[in-house]
């Protein structure tokens, strides 16, 4: 059986069609997450996290954390022992918004927070530690692998 060139023509446009079709449907259903859905609004106020990172550099001690088996310890800087520390953690994972967690300051005496890491799922994360000490902001961010 032999065929004419217009059904060669045809068959392959149809292919095509067909091909673009699929990864059309493909594509839309991946899931993208957006690092954050008001990243417009924070971007017009990034002069303030850039004016909170250069306080937080000048500090004579910095914010110090360090992850251990179920819990992370963040230890505030010693000059503000017996002040009023508060302010937010957020950790920020990359590969599924879902999984995003705030947590809120609470030291105790010593300026030590504890929290515990089995509402975390284990990976990667970016903690977000944004804080008031003494009526000044401060800014403190890294990334941390949770065991």
């Amino acid at each position: 059986m032999k065929l004419s060139w217009g059904i060669k023509i045809a068959v392959l446009y149809a292919g095509f069609v067909i091909l673009i079709v699929t990864m059309v449907s493909l594509t839309m259903r991946e899931k993208v997450d957006l690092v954050a859905k008001d990243y417009y609004a924070q971007e017009l106020s990034y002069q303030d996290k850039i004016n909170k990172v250069n306080r937080t550099n000048a500090l004579e001690q910095p914010l110090t954390w360090q992850v251990q088996p179920a819990m992370l310890v963040l230890k505030f800087p010693e000059q503000f022992k017996g002040s009023e520390i508060a302010g937010s953690i957020y950790f920020f994972r990359p590969s599924d918004a879902s999984m995003d967690t705030t947590v809120y300051v609470s030291v105790d005496t010593a300026g030590v927070q504890v929290i515990t890491t089995a509402k975390l799922n284990k990976g990667v994360y970016k903690m977000q530690v944004n804080w008031e000490a003494n009526k000044q902001t401060y800014y403190n961010e890294s990334i941390i692998t949770i065991n």
